[in-house]
């Protein structure tokens, strides 16, 4: 039983109304009931209080509390942080139960923490050590010599390659290709020769990895992926790519090789980085963008090849001109075409 005041205080939010109401739940706007705490995240939502049941809502600071009626509020500075945080409160995930399972194989040469959890049919090879706490789910393969830090979770039908070191409380989720090999190859004169790929690749704490990701290692480095990154599904991180700590990977990313990728970037869904180029700490790149050569630090980016955000907004007014202009001219043409016929 979670009370309304203790949420208050977990958030760090000023309390208006029952601190004594039961809180069983937290649900969207829309779909919040009685027993439910909610957000307002953005003040275009403010349309559906009318109609919602809920029996609490987080705000922020510009919200006047009193004219929200009828309602129970806790004003906060953050209120989507403060959902972050409640909402891990209630998550309802049921834990691998703990010890490696007779159905899985474990080689005899590995090494499992104890309190570590290896499901029914996962692979675990030689060499590998698994930290206390780590959780490894039904058809994970773990190959040779592969590290895994303390708390990490690696969800169903990832596959690790060998020599792969994964820090503390990583979470990998299904699908997920770590240390394949990099796209390597140079020609002969009459076909493509593989460059073996024989680096590998380095995540660090607190690493989140979306489903089908795929992370190449390095061709003689490594890839290195930083303090709490986050990578959402279908993107693809070439072989001896950099990203920074705490940069935000969007869906369908693709990085090409030795990119290096600065603190705290955000590449929006399907971003593109071309090999070799390195974008600079705290850079946006908007969705679509083709990253073609080095961005400064701090930049914000849009467009393929990218622009500044700016250049690129003015442009996009000149090309919804276009149509317009076009028929400017066409009257133009067939002014000067009378013109000349009466001479």
């Amino acid at each position: 039983m979670i009370r309304l005041k203790s949420l208050a205080k977990k958030v760090e939010g000023r309390l208006v109304g029952a601190g004594d109401t039961v809180i069983t739940g937290i649900a969207g706007i829309r779909e919040a009931k009685q027993g439910d705490i909610t957000f307002l995240s953005h003040i275009s939502f403010a349309k559906y209080l009318k109609d919602c049941r809920a029996s609490a809502l987080l705000v922020n600071e510009d919200t006047d509390p009193e004219a929200i009626q009828g309602k129970n509020v806790i004003v906060v500075k953050n209120p989507v942080l403060a959902y972050a945080v409640i909402a891990d409160l209630f998550c309802q995930q049921t834990p691998l139960a703990k010890g490696i399972s007779e159905l899985a194989y474990v080689s005899s040469r590995a090494k499992v923490s104890q309190g570590a959890a290896v499901a029914p049919y996962a692979y675990v090879g030689d060499g590998v050590v698994i930290g206390k706490d780590v959780a490894i789910y039904p058809f994970a393969y773990i190959g040779n010599n592969v590290k895994i830090g303390s708390g990490t979770t690696i969800y169903p039908h990832v596959t690790i390659y060998d020599r792969v070191k994964i820090g503390k409380r990583v979470t990998i989720h299904g699908g997920a290709v770590i240390g394949s090999d990099g796209f390597g190859y140079v020609w002969d004169g009459k076909k493509h020769v593989k460059i073996p790929q024989i680096g590998s690749v380095e995540i660090e704490d607190d690493v989140e990895i979306g489903a089908n990701v795929t992370i190449d290692r390095g061709s003689l480095g490594k890839t290195t992926i930083g303090r709490g990154v986050k990578i959402d599904n279908l993107s693809q991180i070439a072989h001896n790519v950099s990203i920074g700590e705490n940069s935000i990977i969007v869906a369908q990313v693709g990085i090409a090789g030795s990119a290096v990728i600065g603190k705290n970037v955000v590449l929006a869904g399907q971003a593109g980085v071309r090999d070799h180029v390195t974008v600079g700490d705290n850079v946006q790149a908007g969705g679509q963008t083709g990253i073609t050569k080095d961005v400064p630090e701090n930049s914000l980016i849009m467009g393929t090849p990218h622009l500044p955000f700016k250049e690129w907004a003015k442009l996009q007014g000149y090309f919804k001109a276009l149509p317009h202009l076009f028929a400017r001219m066409k009257q133009v043409e067939r002014k000067l075409e009378m013109e000349a016929g009466n001479d």
